[in-house]
């Protein structure tokens, strides 16, 4: 019988509680002890907004990133250590962008791996250069990135690596944030992104299905993403 995960997961833009039309229930992301910021976490949160200014964007992806570890614990069977690298990920993830957005990848995957700053373990560095270096583009074989070693865990950080770029596609910098409800049936997770007004760049932008092939093909699941408008969004 397939396992039905039907706590759907609201996401508030920032810290904010969020409610909108026809969505599941749940506790608001920032009240969950679970997911209050470690001293490590916070460190690299100040080390990332050194480089970047804002870090708005990098605090929304962290959100969803650990909603979606949570929400697919059962079928990824990851332990919390991929969980901690998978948030410290998604606050560096762009930091590559102080330099410009065309090479921001690379960037800030040498970023990552030369700044002594960042309170990272030699293994955790080259983990969270590898998420850094490819959360965007192509992705390589396995054992062909240039960055881990063996014995890192390579299988388990691809699938860290696809949580981490459907986080970072639900979210943008150029559009106001959606609010998202996420409901995992089965092998199938169902992400509805709530937006304040009708945009056809919005659909475009949050339904870009590259970015979600990597953990439909890991996690071998279904991913739909549906965008509509929200009559009221409220804010609390």
């Amino acid at each position: 019988m397939a396992q039905d995960n039907r706590h759907g997961t609201n996401l508030p833009r920032d810290n904010s509680t969020v409610d909108a039309p026809s969505r599941p229930h749940a506790i608001p992301f920032a009240q969950s002890p679970a997911n209050a910021k470690t001293l490590k976490e916070r460190a690299t949160e100040s080390w990332a907004r050194r480089q970047l200014g804002r870090i708005e964007h990098e605090r929304r992806v962290l959100a969803i990133a650990t909603k979606l570890f949570d929400l697919t614990a059962h079928l990824h069977k990851l332990e919390v250590p991929h969980r901690k690298i998978l948030r410290m990920a998604a606050l560096l993830h762009d930091v590559g962008r102080r330099f410009g957005e065309k090479n921001h990848p690379s960037d800030g995957a040498r970023m990552v791996e030369e700044d002594g700053y960042l309170p990272l373990s030699s293994r955790q560095r080259r983990a969270v250069t590898y998420l850094t270096r490819y959360h965007r583009g192509a992705v390589p074989r396995l054992g062909f990135d240039g960055i881990l070693r063996r014995g890192d865990g390579r299988k388990d950080l691809r699938i860290v690596l696809a949580l981490l770029r459907v986080a970072d596609a639900l979210d943008s910098r150029q559009l106001d944030p959606p609010v998202l409800s996420l409901a995992l049936k089965g092998r199938k997770l169902s992400i509805t992104c709530f937006i304040d007004e009708d945009c056809a760049k919005s659909r475009k932008t949050f339904r870009r299905r590259k970015k979600f092939r990597l953990l439909e093909e890991t996690l071998r699941m279904r991913i739909e993403v549906e965008v509509r408008q929200a009559e009221t969004v409220e804010h609390v």
